[in-house]
């Protein structure tokens, strides 16, 4: 699958999907979910991250039809196996609405006292307002447009699957905790935004990072498996981005430890020939996520930490960039929702 310059304005012409894989967004991804519980099976998420030599905040919006939540964590690196965390889940997705695609509307959430809003505006411009338990997470952020890796996927059930991802992105802004400032003038972002019929049973292992190359380059990199393969099992969402341009990727493995929440993670590219990843993770702390109600389990467990490594796209034919020391997450999820 190529990744073409210009994405369509829709999801679906007449009555088929437009599958493929852009350097745009789709403005109006409109995804529909046949059936009674047609809402119940359509899942969307939101997550946004931002990476500042000291910091790293992390902010999610799911709705999953029957159920909403949104998580927000703060990781201050100094202290990095402490983190501060808001969860909460409400039944019916109660006061969560999502905006119509990433790059129109507002997603809010309110939930008494607590509000987090991101609404796009030639960039993503986000207000927070949130108890993480010892003190309040509270400010205004905004996070620059840069080009997309967009996909629109035929899952194995035939049914489509779409996802905006974009790294490496410029950040600025301020945030408080308590009484301590958060400058994020020389933050890194990344975002990850989902709309998806998903099949009743789910996995997938993820690696998102973003910062600053020695030389002062915005970085970000997308990277995962078993959930939008090819059918030579390479995802269709590898990409790296640098300043602000995508470059995709090939497949990678994942080859987890025995313990993901503490225990350092290897990914490095299918293809030994061509050595664009070879990355080692490191945890610092875990955000995780234990359910089973039966009919509804999820097994989601998301480390942060730091990256050591080297990143090499095949099309840029340039030597191996260094990611010594940048921050992100690794995930894996494994759902029956």
């Amino acid at each position: 699958m190529t990744l073409s310059a210009v994405a369509p304005p829709t999801a679906r012409s007449g009555e088929s999907y437009s599958f493929g894989r852009w350097k745009q967004p789709i403005p109006t991804p409109d995804i529909v979910s046949p059936g009674l519980f047609g809402s119940w099976r359509l899942k969307e998420w939101h997550y946004l991250s931002v990476a500042t030599p000291r910091w790293f905040v992390a902010f999610a919006f799911v709705n999953l039809g029957y159920a909403g939540k949104v998580f927000a964590y703060l990781v201050d690196r100094e202290r990095p196996t402490e983190k501060q965390e808001y969860t909460r889940l409400h039944p019916f997705a109660i006061g969560l609405s999502f905006a119509e695609s990433s790059v129109r509307g507002e997603t809010t959430w309110k939930d008494g006292a607590n509000t987090l809003r991101v609404r796009y505006q030639n960039g993503w411009q986000v207000k927070v307002d949130l108890d993480l338990g010892k003190a309040r997470l509270v400010g205004e952020f905004s996070v620059d447009d840069a080009e997309a890796l967009a996909l629109l996927y035929r899952l194995p059930s035939g049914l489509p699957a779409y996802t905006h991802k974009a790294s490496g992105l410029r950040a600025s802004g301020r945030l408080s905790v308590g009484d301590t400032g958060i400058d994020l003038s020389e933050g890194v972002a990344s975002i990850d935004w989902t709309r998806s019929i998903a099949l009743r049973e789910t996995r997938w292992l993820w690696s998102s990072l973003q910062g600053r190359t020695a030389q002062g380059n915005l970085i970000g990199l997308n990277l995962s498996a078993k959930v939008y393969d090819d059918a030579q099992g390479n995802s269709q969402e590898n990409a790296l981005w640098l300043d602000g341009k995508v470059h995709a990727l090939d497949g990678v493995v994942f080859d987890l430890p025995n313990d993901p929440r503490t225990e350092p993670w290897r990914i490095r590219s299918k293809n030994d020939g061509v050595r664009e990843v070879d990355l080692i993770f490191t945890p610092y702390g875990t955000r995780e996520e234990q359910v089973n109600f039966g009919i509804i389990r999820s097994s989601f467990i998301q480390p942060y930490g730091s990256y050591q490594g080297t990143l090499c796209p095949k099309e840029l034919g340039v030597s191996p960039l260094s990611v010594d020391g940048l921050f992100g997450v690794v995930e894996t999820h494994h759902c029956i929702w």
